[in-house]
């Protein structure tokens, strides 16, 4: 791929035979959306408090407008995932060789010094997982965000307009006896989508640094060293095809207490509400301050951080499928050619 075409291009010129949405040609937002809700627009150090969770950032539609552009975009989304499975499939092996490194050089090649903390940092395990993980392109899409934040809405309203075939989500919740004898990103890594993929974590890889904060369970410096790791973990990834979006689904403490009052006031939704979600609430300014640590520290262009203002259900499920959107342009795909007579075939077809 020629050095040009790094470069982020616009989101909606015409996408490799992609349809796109009906009718309006243009993304729902003023502004691109990859700088949107990005945290290193705040000054530092970062605060949560800093960050809307009602205002819609970059959108003068009304609710229904949003829903309307969120059904019409969706045909597009599903369209681009169809496109990266195609690539992965299809696509020769130079357009796969050209993909890869553009992909990978969104981030530095391993230096000795990342090589001496790695070792440090992770163990032998971890290492051997990684380097046996397939390369090729695919989405890593990471939801975190307080109780009532609105991750499964997401998953519902968002995710499922693509291919389920091509889908993964995964949660974290506490780690299993086995998993406390492992290394903690074990068994994220056995999570991973596979190339030409979609992964979606409701909840992260980022919960074993922000419990062990809450409930002291872990040294300052031993906490400190998973957030240099979690960061050494991304840039891996990165460099074996994916593309990760990071996003924090921002919700008010007054409109996270209207949702989890509402779960005990309706029968069908007791299953959602657990005891534990008052002990988190009662936490609320804590997760909030160690959220905005973590947000900053580990924001990076090549697995940035967005803070998407949740208390807008409908608006955050827009925001979200628009960073997808724009993570699949960015990679540029075109549909593989075909290795056979088109022509001919048809003739065969129509003879059939």
């Amino acid at each position: 791929m020629p050095k040009d075409d790094q470069n982020l291009a616009p989101l909606d010129v015409p996408l490799a035979g992609v349809r796109g949405p009906k009718g309006a040609k243009k993304t729902p937002f003023d502004g691109d959306p990859r700088s949107l809700w990005r945290v290193s627009q705040f000054a530092s150090p970062f605060s949560l408090s800093d960050a809307p969770t009602r205002k819609k950032v970059g959108f003068k539609g009304k609710k229904d407008d949003g829903e309307d552009a969120l059904a019409d975009r969706a045909e597009m989304l599903a369209d681009l995932q169809e496109l990266m499975w195609a690539h992965v499939v299809s696509a020769s092996e130079e357009d796969q060789r050209e993909v890869a490194k553009a992909i990978a050089a969104r981030v530095p090649r391993r230096s000795p010094q990342e090589k001496v903390r790695r070792e440090e940092l992770f163990s032998p395990e971890v290492e051997t997982a990684l380097s046996n993980l397939a390369r090729g392109p695919r989405v890593l899409l990471i939801l975190q965000g307080m109780d009532a934040a609105g991750k499964g809405g997401v998953v519902k309203q968002v995710v499922t307009a693509m291919d389920p075939m091509g889908v993964s989500v995964a949660g974290f919740g506490a780690p299993t006896v086995e998993e406390k004898r492992e290394h903690y990103l074990e068994r994220v890594i056995r999570k991973l989508p596979r190339p030409g993929h979609v992964g979606v974590f409701d909840r992260s890889h980022y919960e074993d640094v922000l419990v062990p904060t809450i409930t002291g369970t872990e040294s300052p410096e031993e906490l400190e060293r998973r957030t240099e790791a979690l960061k050494l973990f991304e840039l891996e990834l990165v460099r074996q095809g994916f593309v990760i979006i990071k996003v924090m689904l921002h919700v008010s403490p007054e409109e996270q207490l209207d949702r989890l009052v509402s779960r005990l006031d309706r029968e069908e939704k007791h299953w959602k509400y657990d005891p534990s979600d008052a002990d988190s609430r009662a936490q609320f300014s804590l997760y909030q301050s160690i959220y905005a640590y973590l947000l900053e520290a580990t924001d990076a262009d090549h697995a940035p951080w967005h803070v998407i203002g949740a208390d807008r259900k409908w608006y955050s499920r827009l925001a979200v499928q628009e960073l997808l959107i724009a993570a699949f342009a960015d990679l540029k795909l075109r549909w593989p050619a075909a290795d056979y007579d088109v022509e001919k075939e048809r003739k065969r077809l129509l003879e059939s």
